[in-house]
């Protein structure tokens, strides 16, 4: 007896610290055929900001990059098309795609807010079947979009009895925006033991920000990576504290990645989002939302939560299982 067709995804998104990789093999391991395509023609970081700023000024570039993917896929059928961010991919491709495949069912998930995309990511909505989007309040103003939440892989995954040796007391590891650096330093003076990271993209962007920003005025070079750190290493430091810190872009109400991977890492998170409070798997013995500007009186309630948990049960709860990747994706071929 022959085999039944697995059904086929094309899958679109850019390169985003590996994650559209572990969405690809996620799709996968649920029985589908997966053809992935960076959307950006390259992931350089200056061209990346050109993306965003005025991706007119490389339509050449993009068309010619797109034209080639068309001739690449000729010939197949596609029963999905599931595009994320959508910053670059031009409307003409979308059309031209649903064209030569009536039959498929396009899908469109974004995991930053609107006011962080180009306008492209709301121009191209209308031709996708379902839309989703992490953000609170973007969904909230657009009806087409359905709030969908990110999710954790499986590094992050915590083993109770291994992992409840904890070393720091607090940590933070990130990309250096906003105000994160000079919350962090206010608030982590306040404690022993422990580990920050930030990351930058460029040695030219770490210059650009002390020069522009007064907050990064007095950020030491010693102090900022250019090298990303590995997944496994990210996961690895969060199995080693006790409590980690997320502070979410200015303007973004979404839930970020390290939401969910500190949670599963069953460490107590440490978050600047009010919106959290309002998620079907808010617990306030494991998250504790920033929200008071004394942050003596933050300070005091990190450490109470810290000195009462107990870090050898703090395994994923069954109904948290939902934003691991491999169940994270169902939802979108439903």
């Amino acid at each position: 007896m022959s085999q039944l067709k697995r059904q086929s995804v094309l899958f679109i998104s850019p390169a985003f610290f590996g994650y559209e990789i572990s969405i690809k093999v996620a799709i996968e391991e649920n029985g589908y055929e997966v053809d992935f395509i960076d959307e950006r023609t390259s992931n350089k970081s200056l061209l990346k900001a050109m993306f965003r700023a005025n991706k007119a000024l490389l339509a050449g570039l993009i068309n010619r990059y797109y034209k080639k993917i068309l001739k690449k896929i000729k010939g197949k059928e596609y029963d999905y098309f599931l595009l994320i961010k959508g910053e670059v991919i031009p409307e003409w491709f979308i059309i031209e795609f649903k064209t030569v495949n009536p039959g498929a069912r396009l899908i469109y998930y974004t995991y930053d807010s609107f006011k962080n995309n180009n306008s492209n990511s709301t121009a191209i909505l209308k031709h996708f079947d379902t839309c989703y989007s992490f953000d609170f309040e973007d969904v909230k103003r657009n009806k087409a979009l359905k709030l969908k939440h990110l999710f954790y892989t499986r590094e992050f995954v915590a083993n109770p009895a291994s992992d409840s040796k904890r070393e720091y007391t607090i940590s933070f590891v990130g990309t250096l925006h906003s105000n994160r650096y000079s919350t962090i330093k206010r608030l982590f003076q306040n404690f022993e033991n422990t580990f920050t990271f930030y990351f930058l993209p460029a040695k030219w962007w770490f210059l650009f920000q002390k020069l522009s920003k007064r907050a990064h005025k007095k950020i030491k070079r010693s102090e900022v990576s250019f090298d990303k750190l590995s997944r496994q290493q990210v996961a690895d430091i969060f199995k080693s504290s006790k409590s980690v810190l997320d502070i979410q872009r200015f303007g973004q109400t979404g839930l970020t990645m390290r939401t969910f991977e500190v949670l599963a890492a069953g460490a107590i998170l440490i978050t600047t989002n009010l919106y959290i409070k309002t998620a079907d798997f808010y617990d306030p013995d494991k998250i504790i939302v920033l929200e008071e500007n004394d942050l003596s009186v933050a300070t005091a309630k990190i450490q109470h939560k810290i000195d009462k948990a107990d870090f050898k049960a703090n395994a994923v709860d069954k109904s948290f299982e939902q934003y691991f990747v491999n169940n994270w994706v169902k939802e979108f071929f439903e």
